[in-house]
């Protein structure tokens, strides 16, 4: 026995099995997981007939794995490989609910609340992508609120426990081996203030926030940055009519406006003395130089080594 249903309540769907299948039987069909309710033989299987594959259930009577003990509420996982399920998750465990009512190290089945809704959310694949026509989107989110308080309509969160981890990141990627038109971005931020809409405070398209650590750490370990511009250039690239980390452009019937009124950054640090972020003494004789590009012309940002006013 693998699950048996203990609830009067339970959500189904009528799958076509790959194979003959036992009462209780896990499986995962494309994306759903459940378990079959009846058998289904090799017979049932000849003539194309279909069986029902429990997806939801209040109470299920699963195989536990060994030496385990549960505790109400705690995340249940499908061990293929094993047949049983356990609370201990795994790259190739598959959560499937939680623990109903708790039991011993010795019990040999649990009771779950099952629940076909707590595996990876996966849209089409890189062999196999959706394809997309003119005005379609694949996932199309659209909320309004009237409440006056930190409104987020979404939310994803990664905590990283293990030492030496990297990522950790939401990936936008976007793959092309055509030319592509007048604009291509991998991620874009907006924000519409319409007509009337303003801000009392700041408001900014796309905001990079760094929390540091309270404990400072080790002199030299690290680099701790709220933005990072990064160009990854193959051999023979050739950076072609032109290559910037930082694009800035000015668009609208407005834009004069802007022009004689913006900044182009506006630093706010409060240091005004020697050696800071910002010293209001000059430098001595540049030592180095940035190029940027206005308007299509070249330009340098000169630079010095020594400290102002030292």
């Amino acid at each position: 026995m693998e699950c048996e249903v203990m609830s009067k309540t339970y959500e189904q769907m009528l799958v076509v099995p790959a194979g003959a299948r036992v009462i209780g039987e896990v499986e995962i069909f494309e994306q759903t997981h459940g378990f079959y309710i009846s058998a289904f033989t090799t017979a049932m299987l000849a003539l194309n007939e279909s069986a029902t594959l429990i997806t939801q259930a209040e109470i299920v009577k699963v195989t536990k794995a060994a030496g385990q003990a549960w505790d109400v509420g705690e995340w249940i996982y499908w061990d293929e490989a094993s047949s049983n399920f356990t609370s201990i998750p795994a790259s190739d465990r598959f959560c499937v609910g939680k623990a109903q009512k708790a039991a011993l190290i010795g019990d040999i089945s649990g009771f779950v609340m099952f629940q076909d809704n707590y595996h990876p959310i996966q849209l089409g694949t890189t062999a196999l992508p959706i394809t997309l026509e003119a005005g379609q989107k694949v996932v199309d989110i659209h909320t309004s609120s009237a409440i006056v308080e930190n409104v987020e309509a979404f939310r994803m969160e990664m905590i990283l426990s293990g030492v030496g981890a990297t990522g950790g990141r939401a990936l936008f990627q976007l793959s092309t081996e055509v030319q592509l038109g007048g604009w291509a971005n991998a991620l874009k931020a907006i924000i519409d203030f319409g007509d009337t809409g303003h801000v009392l405070g700041l408001a900014s398209a796309f905001c990079g926030e760094l929390v540091l650590p309270e404990t400072p750490p080790i002199a030299g370990m690290g680099n701790y940055v709220c933005l990072e511009a990064e160009i990854v250039a193959p051999a023979g690239c050739g950076p072609g009519s032109g290559v910037s980390f930082i694009s800035c452009g000015l668009a609208g019937l407005g834009s004069a406006a802007v022009d004689d009124n913006g900044f182009l950054i506006d630093i706010n640090v409060g240091a005004t003395d020697n050696a800071h972020i910002f010293s209001e003494d000059a430098g001595d004789t540049a030592t180095g130089a940035l190029r940027i590009r206005v308007n299509g012309v070249s330009q340098w940002i000169m630079l010095s080594n020594v400290a102002p006013g030292a």
